[in-house]
């Protein structure tokens, strides 16, 4: 009995230590789990975030999205704006933390729409994900999202801001949730407070075109920097400070729109006399300027990542300026004040004046019908005055025909004597080929010709074996010279000019003469340095600048000066001078013809009258002399 007393009390006394013991390890196993698990908080700010910016995303209809956040459990929420804009089948690519640039985010030149995802504002902006040296920055859209703006504030704002400027990004926003309501900011670095407030109406979403506006920035006078080199045609240095010329103008016009203080970098010819050389590489390459100003060739394999072209808007081909054509012997010029079908017609006009003359005539004996008809021609009086009436109209209208056309010939035949017709001018691929000149061209060309002109081609291996590379000074010299023994590669803006200007002009005539056809068909571009953010809103007012006619407008300007000072620069390249002599044509003598077609039409009916009355008049004698018999 005392042995089942102690039994049943040690068991009543174990049950509470086994109880304590299974709560023990329970404790110990929640708390585990506890530290394993994080605390719940409310998710309902990040909820709304994510819903309200994946709806702009989605009424946006984009094609790509590219999403980063950091590789940590914590961020829950960070996929949920992938499901939200799969719904709305837009493509995306879900970037996370990574120590060096991504490759797909390095791409140059695409249209690119990020957002990034950052916790609350302890955490650190990883920019690094974002290579500055990437073309198009125009192009690249960056959504900020915090999650926690529980201590963001405008300060935190505009650090963010200038750590983007850094690396040349523009297009960024920053979006977060306070208040029940969403908050966007963007920025202009050219302000001192850098923010800019978006606003969003209640109820509304804003668009993707409020978010990223493509308007024309206002630099608030900040300075813009130019690299602009003198160039006789395009950027010409004026008096107190003015730039002439094309490029000159358009630099002015775009500092002027966005509201900037241009400041101009002009290096000077290394070789003081190379126009076509572009001096402003280096100044671009090295990020001294924000543009280059002066036109230049688009060859992306020359840019080698360094720089960036704007859209082409222009072209400046290679063309080969040859010697001028020589000009035919004076002799003919005795008869170039017709052209070939007038004297036929005259000739033809003679003809047949010879025969009705001959018709008509009674005298039948007469041989100075040919030289009265010559002699009215050349104006000379008439010594033989015949007594019917249709030869005396025919020569009323004979003499008035030879006087139109006698005056004529006189008239243009002393401009034709001192007028030299030239011969044919090189202005084909097989002419140059098949020419004895010699073509110079500069060191800087050689490449671009072994681009274009292939020994395939059906000309182009005759034309390179003509080609002679010779020092820029070297090539100056003879073209300066105006040694005709050779031809010129230059480019086609400056071309225009050489062949045109005074000093290559030689008895009021040009030694040179710019072929139709060039070589190497370039479009014409500025430059920028790599990954610029002003390149979007340059390419915007070059293309303003076409679309109202500044550009032709500036062009005109610049023509009317090289006239006054003697020099004409033909933006069109077969245009001819309307003051060269012309040559009569057929076209010229439609009335003076058709005059002499009348006239002989009635005199040949004035003829048939009298040859109708004569019979009628024969007949009727014959009748009255077989009555009277």
């Amino acid at each position: 009995m005392f042995r089942n007393s102690c039994k049943s009390s040690n068991t009543m006394t174990a049950a509470p230590f086994n109880s304590l013991a299974v709560l023990l390890l329970l404790w110990i196993s929640l708390s585990t789990v506890r530290s394993q698990i994080p605390i719940p908080r409310d998710t309902s700010r990040d909820s709304n975030l994510i819903l309200e910016v994946s709806k702009i995303l989605c009424r946006a209809r984009l094609k790509v999205l590219f999403v980063y956040f950091e590789n940590q459990r914590t961020h829950d929420h960070s996929g949920e704006i992938l499901r939200v804009v799969t719904k709305c089948n837009i493509s995306y690519i879900s970037l996370r933390k990574k120590n060096r640039p991504l490759e797909a985010v390095k791409d140059d030149g695409i249209l690119m729409y990020m957002v990034m995802i950052i916790k609350d504002i302890s955490q650190p902006l990883k920019l690094s994900v974002i290579n500055k040296k990437s073309a198009a920055k125009h192009l690249s859209h960056v959504i900020l999202l915090v999650r926690d703006s529980r201590k963001l504030s405008l300060g935190w704002m505009r650090a963010s801001f200038r750590q983007f400027w850094s690396i040349w990004l523009l297009n960024i926003v920053i979006i977060f949730w306070r208040n029940d309501r969403m908050h966007i900011y963007r920025y202009n670095p050219f302000t001192d407070d850098f923010l800019l407030p978006v606003p969003v109406q209640p109820g509304k979403l804003p668009t993707l075109g409020q978010l990223f506006p493509k308007t024309i920035p206002n630099m608030q006078r900040k300075p813009l920097r130019m690299c602009l080199f003198m160039d006789e045609v395009r950027a010409v240095y004026g008096p107190n400070g003015q730039i002439l010329g094309t490029d000159g103008l358009l630099s002015g016009y775009i500092a002027e729109q966005m509201n900037a203080t241009r400041i101009i970098t002009r290096p000077m010819s290394y070789s003081l006399h190379n126009q076509s050389a572009d001096l402003c590489a280096l100044e671009i390459s090295n990020e001294f300027d924000d543009i280059a100003m002066n036109i230049r060739f688009l060859a992306p394999d020359t840019f080698q990542k360094r720089v960036e072209s704007t859209q082409a808007h222009n072209r400046d081909d290679l063309c080969v300026i040859v010697p001028k054509a020589r000009s035919e012997p004076l002799f003919w010029n005795i008869f170039r004040s017709f052209g070939g079908w007038v004297w036929l017609s005259i000739l033809i006009s003679v003809l047949l004046a010879i025969i009705f003359c001959y018709t008509l005539i009674r005298d039948r004996s007469g041989s100075w019908v040919a030289f009265q008809l010559i002699s009215c021609i050349l104006s000379q009086t008439l010594w033989n005055t015949p007594r019917n009436c249709p030869l005396r109209m025919f020569l009323i209208f004979w003499l008035y025909f030879g006087m139109l056309i006698c005056n004529a010939f006189k008239g243009n035949l002393t401009s034709m004597l001192v007028y030299r017709e030239s011969l044919p001018d090189i202005n084909d691929l097989s002419d140059l080929a098949t020419s004895p000149y010699k073509i110079l061209i500069r060191p800087g060309q050689v490449k671009h010709i072994k681009q274009f002109l292939s020994n395939n081609h059906q000309f182009g291996g005759k034309i390179r074996q003509l080609m002679h590379e010779v020092p820029d000074q070297v090539f100056y010299n003879y073209l300066k010279q105006n040694d005709r023994s050779f031809a010129y590669l230059e480019k086609y803006h400056i071309a225009k000019f050489q062949v045109n200007a005074r000093q290559h002009v030689l008895k009021g005539l040009p030694v040179f003469h710019l072929m139709s056809s060039c070589l190497v068909p370039y479009h014409a571009v500025y430059t920028v340095p790599y990954g610029s953010p002003y390149l979007g809103f340059f390419n915007q007012l070059l293309r303003s600048v076409y679309e109202f006619g500044f550009e032709r407008y500036w062009n005109r300007i610049m023509n009317t000066a090289f006239i006054k000072s003697g020099t004409k620069v033909y933006h069109n390249r077969r245009s001819k001078n309307s003051d060269d002599p012309v040559v009569l044509k057929l076209e010229h003598f439609h009335a003076v013809f058709s005059l002499w077609a009348i006239g002989t039409g009635l005199s040949f009916l004035v003829f048939l009258w009298e040859l109708l009355a004569h019979n009628w008049a024969k007949t009727k004698r014959k009748r009255q002399a077989s009555m009277q018999t």
